[in-house]
């Protein structure tokens, strides 16, 4: 039989599987070489091209909806900051059958490629999706969608899974930049670029540890040292200050200033980067400018819902400047969506479920919140199990909270309304502690 011997794409079922396996039907290292002569260097910054996807139906009566779905993905990856996205829809069912889409990409440095296709039964339809990472000639993620269609809902289903796939692929700690991140701290890099200290943040923001916020810090100062008009960079070095700042960290009145200064600056130098925004935000929130945080945050979560770590530090600071059920119910959706986040969000968690007396909750939240070096996680632990009454369990958190704070019963109040804006919860978060034993 010769019928489907021109076909671009095979779909196989494994035995004893039942998941289909989506591969292209030629030599693709080939085309590698044809490239050129010299051997090939990855661009240093996340590229990723999207393929049209291929309408798998026997009568190729899908083809719009497959067109749909690329360019609804092109539309929304765009809106990443952190990626740098091609789009190859455009390119004619002829190019594609020449095999020339991966070799283009080639040439434009692009490092990741995502391709799909879809079929159809009934009323049914499957999309499959595949993001192959091109330094090693390999599929790194797959997924597939079964939505049922009618003629009202095509555009819901090409949104909601173009949203589904752009935020597992391409959000702060998606698998691109995941990817790059484990990449980047498995070498040795001497030439630090913003970028680089973009990669940096993001693992730092995760995992709070001296030794990853120190090689952030002496990046951004080597990086604003030799470029002082970097926006992205400058911002990232006001944020650091900030959070030394709001940890109560050695000269925090000198942490207060840079803040203010850096922040300003950054936003001159970059006033539409989004990073550069939730700076801004963050500044207010610690200057306690309300109005302008609130209307700034608000700006923000209106204009960038596709980034997971920026909305998530936005929903962390509005849940505690009193915005509560909003807040909460973007960290949620969040937590849910990411396999990786900064465990911080429990913090904002714990505190919905402890002013509400939910102190059960409270306390499950507060035990996801496990940041080693940082001594909210045990503070919080310490105020519910005060209200719980659990005197032992409370006395090991209070034992861990003064290594990481030997002065917290002195500055107690002032420490928790640095981040806290409401005076009732405050009090309340005290009551907690002193039930627990604290001298305040």
């Amino acid at each position: 039989m010769k019928e489907g011997k021109d076909d671009q794409i095979i779909i196989e079922i494994p035995k004893g599987g039942y998941t289909p396996i989506i591969t292209l039907k030629h030599n693709f290292q080939a085309d590698i070489k044809q490239v050129g002569e010299t051997e090939f260097v990855f661009s240093s910054e996340p590229k990723l091209a999207i393929l049209p996807f291929v309408d798998l139906t026997a009568d190729g009566s899908m083809e719009y909806f497959t067109r749909g779905i690329s360019e609804e993905l092109s539309v929304i990856l765009t809106k990443y900051e952190d990626i740098s996205v091609f789009n190859f829809n455009a390119f004619s069912k002829e190019n594609i059958k020449k095999d020339t889409l991966k070799k283009q990409a080639y040439k434009r440095g692009v490092r990741f490629i995502l391709e799909g296709a879809l079929n159809k039964a009934g009323d049914q339809v499957k999309i499959f999706a595949r993001l192959t990472d091109l330094s090693v000639d390999k599929q790194i993620w797959a997924e597939s969608y079964t939505r049922k269609l009618d003629l009202e809902n095509i555009f819901e289903i090409q949104e909601s899974v173009s949203r589904e796939i752009a935020n597992i692929l391409c959000s702060e700690y998606g698998i691109i930049l995941h990817q790059l991140t484990v990449d980047f701290y498995n070498q040795e890099y001497r030439n630090f670029d913003t970028y680089s200290a973009l990669l940096k943040f993001y693992y730092f923001e995760v995992h709070q540890t001296h030794e990853a916020y120190n090689d952030l810090y002496n990046s951004l100062i080597r990086i604003t040292e030799d470029d002082p008009d970097s926006g992205i960079a400058v911002a990232l070095l006001s944020t650091l200050y900030g959070n030394r700042y709001m940890l109560d960290f050695p000269d925090s009145d000198k942490s207060y200033e840079m803040l203010g200064e850096l922040s300003e600056k950054a936003a001159k130098l970059s006033p539409n980067s989004l990073i550069v925004q939730i700076v801004r935000v963050f500044k207010y929130f610690v200057y306690d400018e309300k109005e302008r945080f609130l209307a700034l945050a608000q700006t923000c979560l209106a204009r960038y819902e596709n980034s997971s770590l920026r909305t998530g530090s936005l929903a962390f600071y509005l849940s505690l400047y009193g915005k509560w059920e909003q807040g909460k119910d973007l960290l949620d959706k969040i937590m849910q969506k990411n396999i990786t986040y900064p465990l911080f969000f429990h913090g904002a968690s714990t505190l919905y479920y402890y002013r509400k007396n939910d102190y059960k909750k409270a306390l499950a939240e507060a035990f996801k919140y496990q940041i080693p070096g940082i001594f909210w996680a045990p503070m919080l632990r310490t105020a519910v199990l005060g209200q719980l009454k659990q005197q032992a369990d409370a006395e090991k958190e209070i034992q861990h909270l003064k290594e990481l704070k030997p002065d917290f019963e002195i500055k107690a109040k002032y420490l928790i309304g640095l981040y806290v804006k409401e005076e009732s919860l405050v009090n309340h978060i005290l009551e907690g502690l002193r039930l627990a034993g604290l001298k305040l």
